[in-house]
């Protein structure tokens, strides 16, 4: 009697009804946990054109006979569950029995297979949902399926399919994540006639992590272990210089199987209070082992939503294994190119010593010159702070002298008709930005080559992103260069951020690239980096102590800048208070 058998209309009715096939990582998921279901210890997948042109799914697991192959291409055939029962206590990755009819319904479907005693192999031919060859064939132990030409009978899903290297990326995710639950397995992906991937079986987590996320990743990771009744948690975690402004570097597995769990994930994210800025996410590979009968994964067709029992009691589980891990860590230090400077300074090679030695030609002709933090303010300033003729910030707003700080966070200076206020932060961000600018849509952007040359590592997805954006980083003044399948090499940077670390400036503008917050053209793009560099990495910040010179000086910058009023992010640098007004609220004037 053959495996695959047709779930009777009571069972069928109680899964969770819904077409499986959204895109091309549909398929390879759902084509990949059919060989782990199956046994098998060796798959290969091929694909061409983002899964459009071809995807192809090899492996050595148990195969099918012939009646069960032919049994498989119908809905709700499954080997998985014969009763309702059995939807309570899941232990495969399928069950429902619609992912081959579903996928073979929308495109030019061929399996061949052959189980390990038979002497001969079964080959089916689909198209289209219609059953056009069944015969003998020679094949080896196991199962291959080729689907071809996806939704060339629906034209108008076809037409919602995203460029190749988009689709490609949602399939790398998905092999990502089978592989990273499965280390007893080989995976080999191949794209476009390259190998992507090739993962040798492993008992170790850490080493099947390098393989796939690097070795930097790996080494940035700390291994995790708890227990509470009927619940165990392991994985890595990733120290907080790992973390992101995504979650794109979360992988949660509730019993081997890859799933979205926002509950599990604000559980992991608790874990870090007070160890990551705003907006930024930790890096993990966690998985729960819980008892089936607390783990509902027919929510959606997808599987990959999962209704927990207890989710609470879980989620302070992951958020205390969490703390205790970081805690008892004792070096969460990022590690970093640390940059020579003074204690005073805010941007790095500052030149002067004292106040008075502060020199506005110098000023004057770099806009790039460091503003110098004050420990304590000079008293005998006070006659050195007014211009000698009124500085013209835009149209109309005459600035006569600074008067100082408020807060060490706004710039207090009178104008001719009253007083202004200046944001410190975003007026050097306006500075910065417009320098930057003006570096990078020069002819020839000045680089600096590196004394020591830096190499990391990328995620494969994010390998991708980079190498297309390598010409348009050379633009800038960037030199980086590929180095091995997953590492770039940096050779040089724009001079302008010489002092930088661009290890570090290359990843930050990867990871907005990566979330869709940099723009696609060239000027945007442009100002995309300018920005990012210039408000994170380059500018004074609020609380910075600054002398009176050094505001003076900032001032000067500001007034020469195309647009003074604005940071680049639309936030008011400046604003202006006129004696009017001031003279109203004292009541001197009605």
């Amino acid at each position: 009697m053959g495996k695959i058998h047709v779930l009777s209309e009571h069972v069928a009715n109680k899964i969770a009804a819904g077409e499986v096939i959204e895109r091309s990582a549909s398929i390879v998921k759902e084509l990949v946990e059919n060989s782990l279901d199956a046994g098998a210890d060796q798959i290969e997948i091929e694909i061409k054109h983002g899964g459009k042109s071809l995807i192809r799914v090899a492996d050595n697991g148990s195969g099918m006979t012939a009646a069960d192959a032919q049994l498989a291409i119908q809905r709700h055939a499954t080997s998985k569950i014969e009763k309702a029962e059995d939807l309570d206590h899941l232990l495969s990755f399928g069950f429902r029995g619609e992912a081959l009819p579903s996928i073979a319904a929308v495109s030019r479907f061929t399996l061949q297979t052959r189980t390990a005693d038979a002497a001969t192999g079964t080959e089916l031919v689909v198209e289209g949902g219609h059953l056009v060859k069944a015969k003998e064939c020679p094949a080896a132990a196991g199962t291959v399926i080729e689907v071809r030409d996806l939704f060339f009978n629906t034209p108008a899903r076809r037409k919602f399919l995203k460029q190749d290297t988009t689709e490609f990326g949602h399939i790398l995710d998905s092999v990502t994540c089978l592989a990273l639950a499965n280390l007893q397995a080989r995976f080999v992906l191949n794209s476009g006639g390259k190998t992507v991937l090739d993962l040798v079986p492993t008992r170790e987590l850490s080493v099947r992590a390098a393989a796939i996320l690097g070795d930097d990743w790996a080494k940035q990771t700390l291994p995790i272990q708890s227990e509470i009744p009927h619940a165990k948690l392991s994985g890595l975690i990733g120290k907080p210089s790992l973390a992101s402004g995504n979650r794109s570097q979360q992988f949660l597995f509730i019993n081997h199987r890859w799933v979205k769990a926002y509950g599990l994930s604000y559980g992991l994210q608790a874990g870090y209070h007070g160890l990551l800025m705003q907006h930024q996410f930790p890096a993990a590979i966690l998985f729960l082992e819980l008892n089936p009968h607390y783990v509902d994964v027919n929510v959606h067709p997808t599987k990959q939503q999962v209704r927990l029992s207890h989710e609470s009691m879980i989620k302070s589980m992951i958020e205390r294994t969490v703390a205790e891990a970081l805690k008892e860590s004792g070096d969460l230090v990022p590690s970093f190119r640390e940059k020579e400077e003074k204690p005073s300074a805010v941007l790095p090679a500052a030149r002067f010593q004292e106040p008075t030695a502060f020199r506005f030609e110098e000023r004057m002709a770099s806009p790039n010159a460091p503003l110098k933090v004050a420990e304590a303010v000079v008293a005998d300033v006070v006659t050195k702070n007014v211009y000698a003729r009124p500085l013209e910030i835009g149209k109309g707003l005459k600035i006569t002298r600074v008067l100082g700080q408020v807060h060490r966070t706004y710039i207090l200076a009178e104008t001719e008709e009253g007083y202004a206020v200046v944001d410190q932060h975003a007026a050097h961000e306006r500075v910065m930005f417009e320098a930057l600018m003006a570096n990078f849509e020069s002819e020839h952007p000045a680089s600096q080559g590196l004394l020591l040359e830096e190499t990391f590592e990328l995620h494969p997805r994010q390998v991708e992103i980079l190498k297309k954006k390598l010409s348009f980083l050379a633009k800038l003044g960037f030199e980086i260069e590929l180095f091995g399948e997953r590492a770039f090499v940096v050779r040089g940077l724009p001079a302008i951020l010489k002092d930088e670390n661009p290890v570090t400036i290359i990843k930050q503008f990867v990871d907005e690239e990566e979330t869709g917050r940099t723009q696609t053209g060239l000027k945007g793009a442009q100002e995309g980096v300018a920005a990012m560099i210039a408000c994170k990495r380059k500018s004074v910040k609020a609380a910075d102590p600054l002398t009176l010179p050094a505001m003076q000086g900032l001032l000067e910058q500001l007034a020469r800048c195309k647009n003074p009023f604005n940071c680049p992010h639309g936030r008011p640098s400046i604003m202006k208070y006129s004696l009017l007004e001031l003279e109203k609220q004292f009541k001197r004037k009605l």
